[in-house]
């Protein structure tokens, strides 16, 4: 398959991915559990916090103090009731904030009712209404109540309303276990009523809701500094008067700032200063300042009904004096997690949400990086980096939320803005999805194409260059193409006579040993075997794989087979004594040819055709004429940047052609010794070359024959011995061109 079709299929894989991430994470959350597993990975990240990272250093610097009821206020005496929180020592704590110097005092407590019958007992009613009027800096609550024409926000009674700065209602997202969000206003009939962190954190900086809502009901949209453009958004169905159910809550995700906090000292640390509202009067009294300027917050520490599950319920409590490691911190009472949507106002700094097209480039990112090493590298090592990505988009999601890089020791660079909510669902689904497809698509698609490959490539080239070809099908051209190749042609001396006397089972056991081990060598090149002529062998280099040493391979593959030569002689010798040795004699040459499939359209060969290819095989025979194993042409010594030790047999020209070609006799590795007599037979051949070649016949047959006296069987020597005494007997022109012709293949 080309290069540019993997490309588009790894892009369509990954795109698919993406797509059902979508689907399942974004449109069908709920009921595929992506969505609560994001949730999940969200309150891990909520535990990234300075506050978390603390170890028993107590609470952070803000702006917000926490007076929690505690049990130790009430006695049988002064209170004998646990709920409503009794309204007389209610007033004492807001008489007591105030002079203090309280910016601004919520009471997370709704004074829905008078309670005659109790007010009779400590007169509280008056006490609250007398202090709130005092103070005049204090915000009430209310809850939102659903009703057939639509939500209303249930105002305190008037008693305590008409004295206070302002109401603001506690309703919070529903929530079926884990309490994530915080309220910045709901619908009230047909207008905004303020939420009470709005309240607090508008009167705390001198403004007034009014203002903020008015302007949000005109613009659709409530404008706070810092809130991302995605939060803060108004229903267009809220502005009709008929939408009775297009929702009641403007909410936004809060950021926790660390785990719950507590007034006992047995408790481990949390996040805000608190205070037991057993003790915060005289906290009051002596040390002021602990109050002072502050947005001081009362509320429930010990009712059971007014706690709830947050994103620190399991937090793991920090190595701290008296608890056991393990240990966990567990529910948060609801006016903290109204003082943590608060602090979020205050600091202008919210959960910022990954935009859509930052979030699919990230998805199609990780599901385009998970593919890839499938289509590189096959599943194993597909699998290894789907992890990586996986954990990578883990570890980023982290440092988003940070605000900073961080590891061991702490952090290491600051990001800016923390708070930043990058998914984790999704693009880890994205990276599974796109594995599981690449895989099938490579399993099923380019499987079909690798066991054609295999078939068509596996019995003519060495497995390590069908694997390559695999991995890059673009290479290999299958109509046909031009190029250069180094091409060897073989044949067994001999074989035919032996052929006449050998049992059929015995010749063919000897043939199939004979072209197996010649095959292995070529094999062992990464050569391709083109085809088996008989006992013959064409194979070539540099196709169907960019072979960029073709030449000394090839020049290689022809010393080797000769090495090998010798060792099947030995063993055949062992099998039988009256084995006469067989001889391989090779040709080489180096051209540009037309190498594709070549046959029919139901049956055809990967091979080459060329008049390269038809001087190789001519170049076989010709061995020949001068007894010698290896003929090698003067175009394939060039191409090749080796070192062989050859010598120079001729310039000819084959049947059919009209061009002269040196060629040279392939001896050896450069380095490798011969036989003494092979040595000194190629000393007098050098000289009886030199002299031959400037016409000095008798000089050169001289030195012709001490090569033959030193090796007899050197057939070029005997070979120039005859043509230097036809030269002496009939001398050639003095222009001769030293071209010999020959007439036969």
């Amino acid at each position: 398959m080309k290069r540019s079709q993997r490309y588009i299929a790894l892009v369509l894989i990954a795109l698919g991915s993406v797509a059902l991430a979508i689907l399942f994470g974004d449109v069908l959350g709920e009921v595929t559990g992506l969505q609560a597993f994001e949730n999940f990975t969200l309150d891990r990240r909520q535990h990234t916090t300075v506050e978390s990272f603390q170890e028993g250093l107590g609470e952070r610097e803000s702006e917000i103090v926490m007076v929690l009821f505690d049990e130790f206020t009430l006695d049988d005496d002064t209170a004998p009731w646990i709920t409503p929180f009794p309204r007389a020592h209610l007033a004492s704590l807001v008489d007591a904030v105030a002079q203090a110097g309280a910016r601004t005092i919520g009471i997370d407590v709704f004074l829905a009712d008078l309670h005659e019958n109790l007010n009779q007992i400590d007169g509280g009613n008056d006490l609250l209404r007398d202090a709130i009027a005092r103070a005049g800096n204090v915000i009430l609550v209310s809850p939102l109540q659903q009703t057939d024409s639509g939500s209303f926000v249930q105002p305190p009674h008037e008693f305590f309303t008409d004295v206070s700065h302002e109401v603001g209602t506690a309703e919070l997202p529903s929530s079926y276990s884990t309490f994530r969000n915080g309220t910045l206003a709901v619908r009230s009939g047909q207008g905004l009523a303020p939420s009470f962190a709005l309240s607090l954190w508008a009167h705390s900086r001198g403004i007034t809701t009014d203002s903020i809502l008015d302007a949000a009901w005109v613009s659709s949209r409530i404008d706070l500094p810092g809130l991302p453009p995605d939060l803060g958004a108004i229903p267009d169905d809220w502005k009709d008067p008929g939408a009775g159910d297009a929702g009641s809550i403007i909410p936004f995700p809060i950021r926790f700032y660390g785990p719950p906090s507590s007034t006992l000292a047995a408790d481990p640390p949390g996040t805000f200063q608190a205070i037991g509202s057993s003790g915060a009067v005289t906290t009051a009294m002596f040390l002021p300042e602990f109050f002072e300027d502050k947005i001081v917050l009362l509320g429930t520490g010990f009712h059971p009904e007014d706690r709830f599950r947050v994103p620190f319920y399991d937090y793991r409590i920090p190595p701290t004096e008296g608890f056991e490691e393990g240990d966990t911190y567990s529910w948060m009472y609801g006016i903290e997690i109204h003082a943590n949507a608060l602090q979020n106002l205050l600091d202008g700094s919210y959960v910022r949400h990954l935009g859509l097209a930052s979030r699919l480039l990230l998805m199609l990112v990780v599901a385009i990086a998970s593919g890839a090493l499938v289509f590189t590298k096959g599943a194993a090592w597909g699998a290894v980096l789907t992890a990586a990505v996986i954990a990578g988009t883990w570890v980023l999601a982290f440092w988003g939320w940070a605000g900073s890089i961080y590891g061991p020791g702490g952090e290491y660079v600051s990001l800016g803005a923390a708070g930043l909510w990058m998914p984790i669902a999704t693009p880890n689904l994205a990276a599974a999805l796109s594995y599981v497809f690449s895989v099938s698509y490579v399993a099923v698609v380019e499987g079909r194409e690798k066991r054609f490959i295999q078939g068509a490539f596996g019995k003519y080239l060495s497995p390590d260059v069908v694997a390559e070809i695999f991995k890059d099908p673009s290479s290999l051209t299958l109509g046909g193409e031009k190029r250069p190749l180094s091409l060897l042609f073989s044949d067994l001396s001999g074989f035919t006579t032996i052929s006449e006397e050998m049992e059929a089972q015995d010749l063919i056991a000897l043939l199939n040993e004979y072209l197996n081990d010649m095959t292995q060598v070529v094999f062992d090149e990464n050569g391709y075997l083109d085809k088996y002529i008989g006992d013959a062998i064409m194979a070539f280099w540099n196709a169907p794989k960019d072979v960029s040493d073709h030449a000394d391979r090839a020049m290689r593959a022809a010393i080797f087979m000769q090495r090998r030569m010798d060792d099947l002689n030995d063993r055949w010798a062992e099998r039988a004594e009256n084995h006469e040795p067989l001889k391989v004699r090779i040709g080489v040459h180096t051209g540009e040819v037309v190498v594709g499939n070549v046959g029919g359209e139901d049956r055809f060969d990967y091979s080459a055709i060329g008049d390269a290819v038809n001087l190789a095989a001519r170049l076989e025979p010709a061995n020949k004429t001068y007894d010698t194993l290896n003929m090698v042409s003067e175009v394939t010594l060039s191409a090749g940047e080796g070192s062989y030790r050859v010598r120079e047999l001729d310039l000819i020209v084959v049947k059919g052609k009209e061009q002269p070609i040196k060629v040279f006799e392939l001896l050896e590795l450069e380095g490798v010794e011969l036989s003494a007599q092979k040595e000194d037979a190629l000393r007098h051949f050098a000289a009886g070359m030199a002299e031959y070649k400037e016409h000095r016949w008798e000089e050169a047959r001289e030195h012709f024959e001490r090569a033959v006296q030193a090796c007899p069987d050197d057939g070029p020597s005997i070979l120039y011995v005859t043509r230097c005494d036809e030269h002496i007997a009939d001398p050639p022109p003095l222009d001769w061109d030293f071209v010999v012709r020959r007439t036969e293949k």
